[in-house]
């Protein structure tokens, strides 16, 4: 009895070993994804936008778009950035606001992304279009 048991559970044993193995070893070589979070408040000078990465690769070069904001016809560009060797980056822009009607800006939801422009690999974050909404 002791023979089979040795004979059924060997094969079992080695398949569980496999799979530690594996879960370990992509978890020490798995990097997270990257992640873009937005801040945005509304300003005399208009919507003035705080970008935040990280987990993006050392050095890449990331380009950052929005959709349109509120009132506004056409998508919003925000131009290259880098991250530093650690993959973080923060920047700040300030645009022009888009609408008086603070109805449109409660309303309406602005996409941001961010991508890097090697890889093409991409994060987002929305945020209330109100701050382009003119003060």
């Amino acid at each position: 009895m002791q023979a089979f048991v040795r004979r059924m559970l060997g094969p079992a044993l080695a398949i569980t070993a496999l799979s530690l193995t594996a879960t370990a070893a992509s978890a020490i070589t798995g990097q997270a994804k990257p992640q873009l979070s937005i801040e945005a408040e509304r300003s005399p000078q208009g919507a003035r936008i705080i970008f935040k990465g990280k987990n993006w690769p050392a050095a890449s070069r990331v380009k950052l778009t929005a959709t349109r904001a509120p009132g506004s016809s056409k998508a919003q560009d925000f131009g290259l950035i880098d991250a530093d060797s650690t993959g973080v980056f923060a920047v700040r822009r300030v645009v022009q606001c888009t609408t008086s009607s603070q109805e449109d800006g409660s309303l309406e939801t602005v996409t941001f992304t961010a991508a890097d422009s090697a890889t093409g690999v991409k994060a987002t974050a929305t945020t209330r279009g109100g701050p382009w909404v003119c003060q």
